[in-house]
This record gives structure tokens, C-alpha cells and sequence, in this order.
């Protein structure tokens, strides 16, 4: 749709002879949560890396609200509105928590200084479930709550497009339940998602739609539940039946 706010179109990647992503293209509108799906070495963080710029693509389209970032560094697509947190969880663990949050309002445009920004880290740390955990050092945090951190430190950018990459994984239920109401409450202030997801459960609960994708290309795009029960799917995941 030409009004999308993300348009991926043709958006290949090449490591030598292995073409890690090939032929993807994807749409993504204001305030929709979007599954990109696939098994383990299908191409979907590099996919995530090349909208975010930590990769460049060797071909193909990436367009924020109209304007074309293929290429750019990640700074200035961040300044686009995309933001992002990593499958490895990446602090400064030797800072404290609400540094690494106000560490993300870097590269936004009017960003706050001193006292304003570290009010304005303390109201996206209460937002996350950490609040009164802003002197704390970020090492010194639970697995869960790191990952809480890297949340909040994405939001002070201000995004209007979140990428997800694997953020709910590692997680026991209770912490499952806790982080998709806070995925699903992001949503809710019309910040778009792409989530690299495996956890099926949140997969079917928050995305809208889906992309799926198997050895770099995209095989299926729907509803969840359509992209599920696609024979296509499954044998991506699932591999041949040998007796069929």
C-alpha cells in the first residue's frame, strides 16, 4: 500500500555464494504488529539487520513513510523512526540502568538533557516494570530485566517502528505473560512492530500478520492463523513426510 509505513520490496543480501536473504518483501502499516517467522537460518535477522542498517543490501527497497534508507547507516535510519532490540541482549552493563536508557535518546532530534532526560528515562523504565530500578547497574540485573532495559532504551528513541528480534525468547511463562502485555501495550500507542518470533503462542496472540521465510525467501504471508496451517509452512519447519 503506498501509504505503508514500512515498504520492503525486493531486498536480497549475499554472504560468497549463501544468499541469506533473497527476494523479501514485506509492507507494514501505522500501529500493526507484524510476525516475520521461519526456522533457525531462514534470513530473518539478517533481514532485521538490513532494515536497521546494520547490514547493506546488495539489492532491493527499504522506504520509511515514503523516503528510501536501503543502505544508510544505522544512525540515520534511526532518525527515520526505526528502532530496535538485538536476539543477544546489549547493555552497558557497567552503567546503570537509566544511563543505558537515556544512552538511546542520542540520535533523537530536540532530545533532552541532565534532569529532563533522566525524568523522561525514569517514566519509560515505569513503563517496562522497572521503576525505581534507575541506579541500579545493568549487569547487575535478572535476564528478563536486561531485557526490559534494551526495551526502554529503544522507546527513548522515540520510534515509529519497533523491530523485535526474538525478544520474548528465554522466558518462563510467568515473564512470557508479562513481556506480550508489554508488547501489546506498545502497540497501543500506534508504534508499529516487527517481531522475529518462534514463540507461536505470542505469535498468534499479537501479530496481525505475518511473513514467513525459509533458506532467505519468503514462502508464506498472512493471518497467523493462515500462515500456520500452510502445508508450505509446515514443511519448512516440520520437513517432508517420508511416508507421503
Amino acid at each position: 500500500m503506498a501509504d505503508a509505513l514500512l515498504q520492503v520490496k525486493g531486498l536480497e543480501r549475499r554472504f560468497g555464494g549463501l544468499r541469506a536473504v533473497d527476494g523479501l518483501s514485506l509492507e507494514v502499516q501505522a500501529g500493526e504488529i507484524l510476525g516475520l517467522l521461519g526456522p533457525n537460518g531462514s534470513g530473518k535477522t539478517t533481514a532485521i539487520n538490513l532494515i536497521s542498517g546494520v547490514l547493506e543490501p546488495n539489492a532491493g527497497s527499504i522506504k520509511v513513510n515514503g523516503h528510501e534508507v536501503a543502505g544508510m547507516p544505522s544512525y540515520r535510519i534511526s532518525s527515520y523512526g526505526i528502532s530496535r532490540t538485538y536476539q543477544l541482549v546489549r547493555l552497558f552493563s557497567g552503567m546503570t540502568v537509566r544511563q543505558n536508557v537515556v544512552a538511546g535518546m542520542a540520535f533523537v532530534h530536540d532530545h533532552e538533557f541532565g534532569s529532563r532526560a533522566d525524568e523522561k528515562a525514569d517514566a519509560l523504565l515505569a513503563k517496562v516494570g522497572l521503576a525505581g530500578q534507575g541506579d541500579t547497574l545493568a549487569g547487575d540485573l535478572t535476564y528478563m530485566n536486561q531485557k526490559k532495559v534494551e526495551l526502554a532504551r529503544a522507546l527513548a528513541s522515540r520510534p515509529k517502528l519497533l523491530l523485535l528480534d526474538e525478544w520474548l525468547a528465554g522466558l518462563n511463562p510467568t515473564e512470557l505473560i508479562d513481556a506480550m502485555k508489554l508488547v501489546a501495550s506498545i502497540r497501543e500507542e500506534n508504534i508499529s512492530i516487527v517481531m522475529v518470533e518462534h514463540v507461536i503462542e505470542a505469535v498468534r496472540s499479537l501479530c496481525d500478520r505475518c511473513v514467513v521465510m525459509s533458506a532467505g525467501m519468503p514462502i508464506a504471508s498472512g493471518t497467523p492463523a493462515e500462515v500456520l496451517a500452510d502445508p508450505e509452512v509446515i514443511r519448512a519447519y516440520l520437513g517432508e513426510d517420508e511416508d507421503a
